[in-house]
């Protein structure tokens, strides 16, 4: 029966007897008349031959509805006089507009943005006003006077000119424009960042010259940026690496920072591939500590406190090359580096890096090569930390691509890094595991086994069976330590394992399990604490009273007391020869707090590491992803965190959530998505700027103390 349907539409030449004539009746008296018809005859033979008659009716019924709409005003609520509002319509209604007032399509038009600029240029060659003129003809008005109507509107439209800038108002209400949520960030950005502003600027100038619908503005305001048109604007983004960069001077968290002996560089910051904007993930600490002298007794003791040097986090997929582009880090200071977790990027990156072999298990090798050939012989070794399996995988990886030049290395490994218990392994036995949403947010017990112990055929527990030795001939030397954890920490969290990676001299390192697909951890770097300053207008009158008695006494340089009163223990004193006694409280400060460094790794939770991390200086953690309206047209910001913690990853609210948590100074954040590029355009530095609103919002924290972390950012760690 349906084919007779059919037939019967097709042999009449009209619609289906069910699709109401009502709508046909207001389609004929609309100022598009002919557009209109053509378009939805041609509709209806061409979906009558597939379409159920139902369907069809349904379809018919919804195109039509959708027109009335745009006819009658409902969908724009006003006329049309400016670009915002034909962006806040949808594609559908942006075409049916198109149909309704017989724009014709230009060639491409698939994004759109493509679709707002072709309707709106046309605007402005035929006039915004005459278009809607025809949209308030009434429905009871005949089909001659309808007719009359369009021909009448042919003949009155003129070329309208770009609107004057000033106060935005509205032709038809003189109610002012008001401004976008994305305007008001636009702004933002650009009073943030002058050098962009200024480019911007040249870029309207340059505009000016070759088309008319650009206007010449001194700068970007609430008054003119609706006219300004940054979408489709040509300009020279600015550039610069590290200290050129400019936003290195002028965010808000490195605008006032001061030069510090010890400094985090992100040579890194993206989270799967290195692109054109982005390394992969590498963080680098650098420890610049100077030399002190220490006086006893009268005899001068030189102790300097050890160099340091650079400590590398995680080496992410051409970390080489990165490292060569910046004088910041250079490849012969590197004394430490530390792997969260061997997965994908990190795993293979570390090996990607050989000379000798372009492939993927070349990586870490790589990178020993080129610091090797910028070392002394009788420099240290370099000692690299990771998860259980790094030693013999890295052992392997150098002996087969036959790496000669490595300079001397020793591996620590952490021993038995569980799973989070929400990450449990599948039904296949295969070595991937799932994370589980009835597991979620911790009180579940973790494992003591480490990956070793749930999964036999992983590289963890097969590595012990590789029998193969190391050698010097290949840098590895004697000296590598299994570090075991420690469940009864008393900084343990979640009852979750720590490990005590570097436990003595000025700087401790511990470690605490993460939520991630694969065995990974977070570090904790910590500085000691430094003797309080000593107060020299409390102690030098008192040296100067009692100068001969000091020498007298034996003491050649009385100045040297100075040293010796800093360095009593709390409640010890001094007795001069006078008789003066000066108590170490009285004239040397209370001790400061050393810094401290969290390194989250890749993550879904932190929750292990929350003792540890408390009251960092800085808090480095991940923000893959996260929900932009306006930029991601599907979904919403749950479900952007669920598909994240899935993965093993966070958000920028996860970020700030923690940071909260842990009462962290200062929020970076860093392993990036590749789809958030990390230039200098406005459009990127848009997009960073409300990840880190977002974060604000989560932490609490101002604008100084959050920032979406750009390769060669350098941010110095000032002293409590």
């Amino acid at each position: 029966m349906r084919q007779s349907t059919t037939c019967r539409c097709i042999q009449s030449r009209r619609p289906p007897t069910r699709l109401p004539r009502s709508h046909f009746s207001f389609l004929s008296r609309c100022a598009t008349l002919a557009v209109t018809i053509s378009y939805l005859t041609e509709l209806t033979y061409t979906c009558a031959f597939t379409m159920p008659s139902s369907h069809f009716n349904f379809a018919s019924t919804k195109f039509i509805s959708t027109i009335h709409k745009l006819s009658s005003n409902e969908i724009t609520g006003e006329p049309i006089t400016s670009r915002s509002q034909l962006d806040k319509l949808t594609v559908k209604e942006l075409k049916a507009l198109m149909i309704e007032q017989g724009i014709p399509s230009r060639p491409g038009n698939k994004l759109k943005k493509d679709v707002v600029d072709c309707i709106w240029d046309y605007y402005q060659n035929v006039g915004v006003d005459d278009v809607f003129e025809d949209a308030a003809v009434e429905d009871e008005a005949s089909d001659s006077k309808s007719t009359a109507a369009v021909a009448s509107a042919s003949t009155r439209r003129k070329p309208a000119e770009m609107p004057p800038l000033g106060d935005m108002a509205d032709e038809t209400n003189g109610e002012p424009y008001k401004l976008t949520a994305k305007d008001h960030i636009v702004l933002d950005v650009l009073e943030r960042y002058p050098p962009l502003h200024d480019a911007i600027i040249a870029g309207c100038t340059a505009a000016e010259m070759t088309t008319n619908n650009v206007v010449a503005i001194e700068s970007v305001t609430k008054k003119n940026i609706e006219q300004c048109n940054l979408a489709a604007l040509q300009y020279n983004v600015p550039s610069g690496l590290a200290e050129a960069d400019m936003r290195q001077i002028y965010h808000p968290m490195l605008k006032n920072a001061t030069q510090s002996d010890l400094d985090i560089i992100f040579v890194g910051t993206a989270s799967c591939t290195p692109g054109m904007t982005r390394g992969v993930s590498c963080t680098a600490l650098r420890l610049n500590w100077r030399s002190k002298k220490v006086y006893t007794d009268g005899n001068d003791i030189r102790s300097e406190r050890g160099a340091m040097g650079t400590w590398l986090f995680d080496c992410g997929e051409a970390t080489q090359l990165s490292i060569q582009k910046t004088a910041n880090v250079k490849p012969g200071k590197i004394s430490k580096i530390f792997i969260t977790h061997c997965h994908g990027t990190f795993r293979y990156d570390l090996k990607h890096f050989s000379a000798l072999d372009y492939d993927a298990i070349q990586e870490i090798t790589g990178l020993l090569c080129l610091m090797g050939t910028d070392r002394d012989s009788n420099d240290p070794p370099i000692d690299i930390y990771g998860p259980e399996g790094l030693r013999m995988w890295l052992r392997v990886a150098i002996r087969y691509s036959v790496s000669r030049v490595v300079p001397p290395y020793r591996v620590h490994e952490l021993m038995d890094v569980p799973m989070a218990p929400e990450w449990e392994q599948g039904h296949r036995r295969n070595g991937r595991f799932f994370f589980q949403w009835k597991k979620e947010g911790g009180g579940h017990k973790w494992g003591t086994k480490g990956l070793a112990g749930e999964d036999p055929i992983s590289w963890i527990s097969r590595a012990p069976m590789v029998n193969l030795e190391p050698s010097r001939d290949f840098g590895e030397i004697s000296g590598g330590q299994d570090i075991y954890p420690i469940y009864d920490h008393p900084l343990s969290s979640d009852e979750a394992p720590v490990w005590e990676v570097i436990g003595d001299g000025d700087v401790t390192v511990t470690a605490a399990p993460m939520s991630h697909g694969v065995p990974c951890v977070g570090y904790v770097v910590h500085e000691a604490d430094s003797p309080g300053r000593l107060q020299p207008e409390n102690v030098l009158p008192v040296i100067e009273r009692n100068h001969e008695a000091l020498k007298e006494s034996g003491v050649k340089n009385p100045m040297k007391i100075m040293a010796m009163v800093k360095d009593l223990p709390i409640g010890g004193s001094f007795t001069f020869p006078d008789g003066t006694v000066i108590r170490q409280e009285d004239v040397v400060e209370p001790p400061r707090e050393g810094r401290k460094i969290v390194i989250c790794g890749d993550t879904a939770d932190c929750r292990a590491l929350e003792r540890l991390a408390q009251r960092a200086d800085v808090l480095i953690h991940e923000a893959t992803n996260t929900y932009l309206n306006g930029v991601d047209k599907d979904g919403n910001i749950k479900m952007v965190t669920r598909d994240a913690k899935i993965h093993g990853h966070s958000t920028p609210l996860m970020a700030g959530e923690f940071a909260k948590k842990i009462k962290a100074k200062k929020l970076v954040m860093n392993h990036f998505s590749a789809r958030y590029k990390g230039d200098q355009a406005l459009d990127s530095l848009t997009i960073m700027t409300r990840m880190e609103r977002q974060a604000m919002k989560a932490s609490g924290l101002g604008e100084d103390a959050v920032a979406c972390a750009w390769d060669f950012m350098l941010l110095p760690v000032s002293r409590r």
